[in-house]
């Protein structure tokens, strides 16, 4: 497409200053889009026009320019100039959309950038793989949310495979340990380590009474549900994983990955860990008598009838004063009786209970129950 002949005459450095500082000013009648090719060669490197030529394009009033980039733009540095010099959002999108939009100037534009518009950046795959640096920008910008800088990091690892060299290493030992027959096959196939998002973040929080209890719990050594102690150079290598290696590890490990994992304090880990296809009824009832176990854990556990089924199960859900007390006193009556008489006199389950199983051993004895 031809440009003005005034703007052409500037572009080629043969326009005289006078007339140069009348363009950039915006004082000559040329269309919008040949105005803006002359701001842009002014402004985008040091020229005698350059203060002159942002004052102008500052001065523009939006429904000048709305419009301008819905075609390409050529040459495109109309789109840097007005991506590095305007905040309007819908302009700022008609340029991050254009055809014409290159990877140097999205990476040039960025730090400039409001947050509302970042994400058309990040969607713009072709861009940030040509550039790698622009992810780095979305990441440190100021306005970036939570969300943004997540997604950042799924990219880097799952896009881009940009692995950090310790990493790399830390990878290749678990593959020779897992050939070795030392680790459980599921650790090969564990996903590359990510920041904890939002979601698992939240699922750390619990109580006082738990987190003191797990405090507890971790000066013992760590032994599974027959009471053999585990290998302490596999509790330390579960202790370096990331919150989604764990949450992989819980759902595909073996039972000794089982084991330290539902000690974790994150619910979703925990939750996973009953996901797990090779889970034994053994582990179900050493879990479901746990006091650091998420009450999500023990509403699996009782909502699922084959494992309810087994008394041991069953009686460890009762007695444990962490189950919620609807499911507790579903139940309770399937006890024995010495186990009931057991769970009347524990102080540290709900009162309630208490009161129920006396109420039912009393009614039982009048042959009543």
């Amino acid at each position: 497409m031809s440009l003005n002949p005034i703007v052409e005459r500037f572009l080629q450095g043969t326009l005289p200053e006078p007339m140069g500082m009348t363009l950039v000013g915006g004082g000559l009648p040329v269309p919008t889009r040949d105005l803006l090719q002359a701001l842009a060669h002014a402004a985008l490197r040091e020229t005698p026009y350059t203060a002159r030529a942002l004052e102008c394009l500052g001065a523009m009033p939006e429904s000048m320019l709305a419009g301008v980039f819905l075609d390409a733009v050529e040459p495109p540095g109309p789109l840097q100039l007005v991506l590095c010099h305007r905040k309007e959002p819908a302009l700022l999108e008609e340029a991050l959309l254009n055809p014409s939009l290159t990877a140097e100037i999205v990476e040039a534009s960025v730090p400039s950038l409001p947050g509302s518009v970042l994400e058309i950046v990040l969607n713009n795959q072709v861009m940030w793989m040509a550039r790698p640096r622009i992810l780095d920008l979305l990441e440190e910008h100021p306005e970036g949310e939570y969300v943004i800088k997540r997604r950042v990091n799924e990219y880097r690892f799952d896009v881009l495979r940009l692995v950090p060299e310790e990493v790399k290493k830390e990878r290749l030992e678990i593959l020779d340990e897992v050939e070795a027959g030392h680790l459980d096959k599921a650790w090969a196939e564990l996903p590359l380590p990510k920041e904890k998002s939002r979601e698992e973040e939240e699922a750390e929080i619990e109580s006082e009474e738990m987190a003191a209890e797990r405090r507890l719990l971790a000066q013992r050594p760590l032994v599974d549900d027959q009471g053999e102690e585990i290998v302490l150079t596999l509790s330390q290598r579960v202790a370096k994983l990331r919150t989604n290696q764990k949450i992989m590890l819980a759902i595909k490990g073996g039972k000794e990955e089982r084991t330290i994992l539902i000690r974790e304090a994150n619910r979703l880990i925990q939750v996973n860990v009953m996901r797990n296809g090779r889970i034994t009824e053994g582990e179900v009832a050493y879990i479901a008598q746990m006091r650091t176990v998420n009450d999500e854990v023990l509403r699996i556990i009782a909502s699922n009838r084959e494992w309810m089924k087994k008394y041991t199960i069953t009686k460890a859900l009762v007695l444990n004063p962490r189950t919620p007390l609807p499911l507790a006193m579903t139940h309770f009556k399937r006890l024995l009786e010495s186990d009931m008489k057991l769970l009347v006199k524990d102080r540290n389950v709900a009162e309630l209970l208490r009161r129920e199983a006396k109420r039912f051993l009393e009614q039982k004895a009048q042959g009543k129950g």
